[in-house]
């Protein structure tokens, strides 16, 4: 006879397995996370459905040999921390100025107790902070000046306008440089800047507005100047072009496409070029003295600059190469799954090592010991299977570009210094385009160059983490005195840090008069005779 089973043994039994199968679930899921938070964004995580099997864990391995020192927390596990601010909303901030408002109190015959009949007494004081908000000021400033003349009719002597006004204009340096933040910075277009103003009883049409900006433009030149020759020195050039719309003076109602191009450092400023059309011959024009490294996305005739002499170096960009690959994937071809891995590997190395701050000679030991043979191997299974592809299907399409960029991308691993992707210049690229949502199109053809101009200004601000207004309103005032030879004390980046020290200087010198103040009002004791 078989041996009877315990119901409540097997119950028991049943509900550990299904509380253990509960926590690998959960184990997986934490895993999943980890890798996650470690190896970037959700859209370059295992695609495919087998990329589960990367030997990340060797990876990281190797990346923890060459680390001089151990790296920092992450910041995804100090963020999973329990935080100690209570649930609810968040605290207001405390640099924000405060109205006190005291509340009367109720009248006289509710202050006395129902029960015992007696006046209660006050216990405590509740209070509520609550955000408010005053409609902007705009007010006019009255500025009065004598002129001395003379019966000789010689030239009559006055003070100078203030260096922050513009006298022709009628406006203050403030006035435009909100224009040219909430244009270039929020994008918010004139006609909508102009309906803003007149609500509030201010008369500012579109006409005026552009009017501002092209003074200011004119007064911007040599910063702008400044920012192309700081890109330029920089050694390491990111290049990458956008297309704008642009309204056609020939074709009244139609609009064109012109080209706004992107020059950006790598640890530097960024400059843009308005161009008409998105011909390369302008690039190569302006980096025909260039030396150094120029990495673009692979567009035609780009790979030609400076070539001649050997003066440029070109970078090509693994990020594009992978998109193709993307495309691949969600189109349903399985054969584009393998290289799509590979890439994200070579991406993960590349993580690891500024994660672990690796030195650039431990981040070349670092591609040669395992980027190299990943692209190497990635380069031969293309070689082989792209005779087999469809050209015009996504994978053939994928292989096609990864061929065809192969020296580029090659030496993205070989040199030392040089990222594998272009990200940096599209970063600086895409808040103008989603802006462009908002103003459509450029209105003429002299407004190109203007908005190439004052872009470079707001976007180096946005780098560089500045307030555009607070920015435009001091350089405004202080340019016109301030001498050229020195003309990179006032680039956004060289601006904030002089700010940071000037800062702290006012905060030790206030520090020592307030002890010297303690010290003097300190008693002295009486002494004994």
């Amino acid at each position: 006879m078989p041996a009877k089973i315990n119901p409540t043994g097997a119950e028991k039994l049943l509900t550990q397995v299904a509380e253990q199968q509960v926590q690998i679930r959960w184990l997986e899921l934490r895993v999943k996370d980890l890798e996650t938070q470690l190896f970037g964004r959700k859209s370059e995580q295992r695609r495919g459905g087998e990329d589960n099997n990367l030997v990340w864990a060797e990876l990281l391995g190797a990346a923890q040999a060459l680390a001089p020192t151990p790296p920092p927390a992450p910041a995804y596990q100090r963020s999973r921390q329990k935080s100690a601010i209570p649930m609810g909303p968040k605290p207001l901030d405390p640099a924000l100025p405060r109205e006190v408002i005291k509340l009367a109190d109720p009248v006289l015959k509710e202050l006395f107790c129902p029960v015992t009949k007696r006046p209660m007494q006050p216990a405590f004081v509740e209070t509520l902070e609550v955000l408010a908000r005053r409609p902007a000021v705009y007010y006019v400033q009255h500025y009065e000046r004598n002129v001395f003349t003379s019966p000789a009719k010689t030239a009559p002597v006055y003070t100078a306008w203030p260096a922050d006004v513009l006298p022709r204009a009628r406006v203050h340096a403030s006035i435009v440089a909100h224009i040219a933040a909430a244009h270039f910075c929020e994008h918010t277009p004139y006609y909508r800047l102009e309906k803003h103003l007149a609500r509030i009883g201010v008369d500012l049409p579109r006409v005026c507005q552009v009017s501002l900006m092209a003074q200011l433009d004119e007064r911007m030149q040599p910063l702008v100047a400044a920012i192309r020759a700081q890109v330029w020195a920089s050694g390491y050039i990111h290049l990458d072009a956008t297309p704008i719309d642009l309204c056609d003076p020939g074709r009244p109602g139609a609009a064109r496409e012109s080209t706004l191009w992107a020059y950006r450092a790598t640890a530097g400023p960024v400059w843009f070029d308005f161009q008409l059309n998105k011909s390369p011959k302008r690039p190569a024009q302006l980096l025909e003295n260039y030396r150094g490294l120029l990495q673009t996305d692979g567009a035609a005739a780009l790979d030609a600059i400076g070539q001649d002499d050997g003066r440029v170096t070109h970078l090509g960009c693994w990020s594009h190469a992978r998109r193709y690959f993307v495309k691949a994937v969600d189109a349903g071809e399985r054969d584009a799954a393998p290289y799509l891995r590979a890439i994200d590997q070579l991406f993960r190395l590349e993580r690891l090592a500024r994660r672990f701050q690796l030195t650039p000679e431990n981040r070349a030991r670092l591609r040669r010991s395992h980027s190299q043979p990943t692209a190497d191997a990635l380069f031969a299974a293309a070689l082989t299977a792209a005779p087999l592809a469809p050209p015009k299907t996504r994978l053939g399409q994928a292989l096609g570009y990864l061929l065809g960029q192969k020296p580029s991308l090659l030496r993205c691993l070989s040199e030392t210094s040089a990222r594998i992707e272009n990200n940096l210049v599209e970063q600086a690229i895409r808040p103008l385009k989603i802006g462009a949502k908002n103003w459509l199109q450029i209105g003429h053809p002299n407004a190109g160059p203007r908005l190439a101009n004052l872009f470079t200004l707001v976007e180096n601000c946005r780098l560089a983490g500045l307030d555009p207004e607070a920015y435009l309103v001091d350089i405004i005032a202080r340019l016109p005195d301030h001498p050229m030879k020195r003309i990179a004390e006032l680039l956004p980046h060289a601006w904030k840090h002089a700010r940071a020290l000037a800062a702290a200087a006012a905060a030790a010198a206030a520090a020592a008069t307030a002890s010297a103040n303690a010290t003097a009002n300190v008693p002295i004791p009486a002494v004994a005779v």
